[in-house]
């Protein structure tokens, strides 16, 4: 599983969340060719344990 976290004056959120890391890397580029401010990395997070 992979994030995109935008990261602008200290705080931090996450825009996007995808189990393709090719996703999440074209909404990253899209995020830095948009010029919105903050600084745009992917994070690797383990995978939701599946419910029963």
């Amino acid at each position: 599983m992979f994030e995109v976290v935008i990261e602008d004056n200290g705080a931090e959120y996450v825009a996007f969340t995808a189990e393709d890391k090719r996703e999440a890397e074209l909404l990253l580029q899209r995020h830095v060719r948009s010029l919105t401010d903050g600084l745009a990395y992917i994070r690797e997070t383990k995978p939701e344990p599946k419910k029963k």
